[in-house]
């Protein structure tokens, strides 16, 4: 008994420090122009400790991370990136009005005991001023509504193929350092009200039982990390 309690304080204590301490995050413009070329960036590292991390030093093969585009028509286009010292970049060039999507889902390739960890991130962009829509995506957040002002309460949702997730952690970690920990209702919502302008970062989090082989290692769970960057005026 107390060695089976030792290794879930310890793997409980590790998911804490990648899921909460380090993050993989898209920071966007989130609205863009028609045939204007567009500019992404990808960082990991700890967002409450305003600090990135190296690529070199990123945990695991997080670094080797695939993004995917979605445009207003659903289709998913793989882009190039290009490696900096603590973040990659990339860029599309909108060529119609709608909502074109962002996406990065990546399983890491190094487990722990019987855990894995999925890390992933979400970013909108809107073009024309249409409103965002549901798109076929797993777990990920999405923004409810446009308002993104210090003082104003901020809607989200977390949600897994457009399917509402009850009892998920978000964490919302603004420019300061602040923190808050929520957990989502029945309609997979969660609202926050930011008090000073700047780039947020939210995670949602969840861990799901699922028994496989994993880059030749037995897998019982898979910790999921979803984070969405807004910047709040």
């Amino acid at each position: 008994m107390k060695t089976k309690f030792l290794l879930t304080f310890i793997i409980s204590l590790l998911t804490a420090h990648l899921g909460h301490a380090h993050a993989l995050w898209i920071e966007t413009p989130s609205e863009g122009q028609l045939n204007k070329r567009h500019t992404v960036h990808v960082y990991y590292g700890e967002y409450a400790e305003q600090s990135t991390d190296p690529i070199d030093k990123w945990y695991s093969d997080v670094r080797d991370f695939e993004l995917y585009l979605i445009n207003p028509n659903g289709e998913r286009t793989k882009l190039d990136k290009e490696a900096d010292s603590d973040h990659f970049s990339s860029s599309f060039i909108p060529t119609e009005n709608g909502t074109y999507t962002l996406s990065i889902v990546h399983g890491a390739k190094e487990a722990y005991e019987t855990m894995r960890f999925e890390f992933s991130s979400i970013a909108f962009v809107k073009v024309g001023g249409n409103p965002l829509i549901d798109i076929k995506q797993g777990f990920h957040l999405k923004p409810l509504g446009d308002t993104q002002e210090s003082g104003a309460e901020i809607d989200l949702a977390v949600l897994d193929h457009a399917v509402p997730q009850t009892g998920s952690e978000v964490i919302v970690i603004g420019p300061d350092g602040w923190t808050k920990t929520m957990k989502s209702d029945s309609d997979g919502k969660v609202v926050f009200k930011p008090l000073v302008p700047g780039k947020y970062v939210i995670e949602a989090s969840r861990t799901d039982d699922k028994k496989e082989d994993w880059h030749g290692q037995k897998i019982e769970k898979i910790w999921r990390g979803s984070t969405l960057a807004i910047q709040v005026k």
